[in-house]
């Protein structure tokens, strides 16, 4: 290269950088909300504290650089404008960034919404029979763990779960032990793809472009090759066995409810059988991990206030067999429905567990939220903390304290609101939230009404105080007998 042409060369590159600098400065001009340096070891060690700082000094509207990317977070102030602007920000969109699904959901792209009809139309209108049905899957599980001195709860919670969604999705002949390990396999491992411990993980901290294509190989590799070679065949033959004609009888379970809906002149071809089998890998992995996580804070949170113990099974005392002391599956769903003392308690758990970032949004465009502009194509997230922890909302609110939800304040566990966020809000409000809470009160149920739960130490640890909602506490759990007589 000659003199002449480095002095271009150089003169071209240096342009381009200049053009390139202009283009972005002027871009961040454009009302851009503030930029929010954080260290990583604070976003991660201490995230309420960290985010509310920065909110509390830039906001309503701040961007913080992770992983890669820049994370938009809004105040308390903007929570209900977040979720009911649906014209310019999409849940969809945001579920499938934030949940590294968007390959799938790129072919799929009303996933979202059928999961959501299965749950609200093949689920939730039977949710007594349901519960009825599965209850004898807690009451053997509660007796499995109390053969043993300690307890890993979250694997207990998430074993019986596992088994329990096995029947509400597939039926009772599939609970077979090597279906329920696909199950829980799956809902392990796609839980992992979604990122839920991606904080705990250098690669996936430091480089998340490559850690979610090994995640993706990986499960795509393992567990649901698994899920189709396991029980492929037998939801083939399942839903190739007979004429599925509406009208005629009610589906028993998930599966039936959908070829009931999709069948053509009562035959399920194989593309929608494809179909089908992505669509039951989603509900796996919304109704096994998440409610397992939350069952481990409940019992563990019961673990260390006994002084709410008794009030717990005076409710349950009359759904209890007075010679086995096992919970009356015949009665379990009128029970669940009036156990206020049990729900109170769930519902402050899950507003006092110190949750960071909610269910969120992606910018369909251009946005004007909090007085700056949002662009097209981020994700915006509420700082949960802002909203379960303001006074203004919750009197005292770092005291954990049940009875604020009785009588005249009464609020169920499932009900939510721009002050409590556990399960979202407005039009993507988590649609199984209701058998999400029964299956936690059965969990607590089997458990209190034969034993009592300590901790050991009389604490347990925080594994991931930026994700409390999928990364369960760490502590060791001794079950010691009890008995009504």
């Amino acid at each position: 290269m000659t003199s002449h042409a480095r002095y271009l060369y150089a003169a071209a590159s240096i342009g381009l950088v200049l053009f390139a600098t202009t283009s972005r400065r002027k871009k961040l001009r454009l009302n851009h909300p503030p930029i929010i340096n954080i260290p990583a070891s604070e976003i991660l060690n201490n995230p309420r504290e960290a985010y509310e700082k920065a909110l509390r000094e830039r906001g309503p509207v701040i961007a913080v650089p992770r992983r890669g990317t820049l994370e938009f977070l809004v105040d308390e102030t903007l929570i209900p404008a977040l979720y009911t602007s649906d014209q310019t920000l999409s849940f969809e969109e945001a579920m499938a960034s934030v949940l590294h699904l968007r390959p799938f959901v790129s072919m799929f792209w009303g996933f979202f919404r059928e999961i959501d009809d299965l749950v609200q139309n093949g689920i939730n209108p039977r949710l007594s029979n349901i519960l009825e049905r599965i209850c004898p899957v807690f009451i053997r599980s509660a007796d499995t763990a109390l053969e043993h001195k300690t307890v890993d709860m979250f694997e207990h919670a998430h074993t019986t779960i596992a088994e329990a969604m096995t029947i509400v999705i597939f039926g009772e002949g599939y609970t077979h032990e090597r279906n329920i390990k696909v199950v829980i396999d799956v809902a392990t491992d796609i839980a992992g793809l979604t990122g839920m411990y991606q904080n705990s993980s250098f690669l996936g901290r430091r480089f998340p472009a490559i850690w979610s294509a090994l995640m993706w190989i990986k499960v795509i590799c393992t567990s649901v090759f698994a899920f189709f070679r396991i029980m492929g065949p037998q939801v083939w033959r399942h839903v190739r066995s007979r004429i599925w004609v509406a009208g005629e009888e009610k589906p028993t379970n998930v599966l039936e409810y959908l070829c009931y809906k999709y069948a053509k002149n009562g035959t399920v071809g194989f593309m929608t059988y494809l179909q089908f089998m992505s669509l039951l890998l989603g509900i796996i992995f919304a109704s096994v991990h998440q409610t397992a996580s939350v069952a481990v804070w409940v019992v563990f949170e019961l673990a260390l206030r006994p002084e709410y113990l008794q009030r717990i099974r005076e409710e349950v005392h009359n759904n209890v067999d007075p010679v086995t002391n096992d919970l009356d599956p015949s009665t379990v769903g009128d029970a669940v429905q009036n156990a206020v003392w049990l729900d109170s308690f769930i519902r402050e758990v899950m507003r006092t567990k110190g949750d960071t970032l909610s269910t969120c949004r992606r910018t369909t465009a251009d946005v004007e939220f909090g007085g700056c502009t949002i662009p097209k194509g981020n994700v915006v997230s509420p700082l949960v903390t802002l909203a379960h922890l303001n006074p203004a909302n919750h009197p005292d609110p770092t005291v954990f304290r049940p009875e604020r939800w009785h009588g005249a304040n009464a609020r169920p566990a499932v009900m939510s609101s721009a002050s409590y966020l556990a399960f979202g809000m407005g039009r993507w409000a988590c649609p199984g939230r209701v058998l999400a809470v029964s299956e936690i009160k059965m969990i607590v149920w089997s458990i209190i009404v034969k034993a009592t739960p300590h901790l050991v130490g009389n604490k347990y640890k925080i594994v991931d105080p930026l994700n409390t909602t999928s990364v369960p506490p760490e502590g060791e759990l001794i079950l010691k007998p009890f008995s009504f007589s």
